[in-house]
């Protein structure tokens, strides 16, 4: 007989099922801005784009690399594939090599993200203590967003 999961397991498990479910997976303006990962930058490291507009993230290394925003960046998506919600502290991301994940933000705002070669790896407490957090080295890049405007082209700061 299965077990049955109960009280905050079963809370932990609904949320992080369905955390980013229900969000279209392609652009509502129908523009797409390419970030290239490579193995030792990213291409561009700073994007300038229209609200709406997808943001794809493409893993041209030989081995996955993880994507986080430390912040509630992805509350306010309007289209999203491969990103995950979790614990509400941080949005992730890992993408194997020659595989990609996009995201379309909804609002005007500046978006800094890293890309890591290895996972975050989070312990926790026990007996009061306090937890830890390893990060490895990691790249950095940023987004601004901007209102869409029809007379102005985009420009990709290199």
């Amino acid at each position: 007989m299965m077990p049955i999961l109960k009280g905050p397991l079963m809370l932990a498990v609904l949320l992080a099922a369905t955390a980013c479910a229900g969000l279209p997976s392609t652009s509502r303006t129908g523009a797409v801005h390419d970030v290239f990962i490579k193995e030792e930058e990213i291409t561009p490291h700073e994007l300038i784009v229209d609200a709406g507009d997808e943001i794809r993230w493409i893993n041209q290394r030989t081995t996955p690399v993880w994507i986080y925003f430390f912040q509630d960046s992805l509350d306010e998506v309007v289209c999203q594939r491969g990103f995950s919600y979790f614990w509400g502290v941080e949005e992730f991301a890992k993408i194997d090599p020659k595989q990609s994940v996009s995201v379309c933000f909804a609002h005007v705002d500046a978006v800094s993200y890293r890309v890591q070669r290895e996972a975050t790896v989070i312990r926790g407490s026990t007996a009061g203590e306090g937890g830890s957090e390893s990060i490895p080295v990691s790249l950095h890049g940023a987004i601004l967003i901007e209102e869409p405007s029809d007379h102005q082209p985009k420009v990709r700061i290199p």
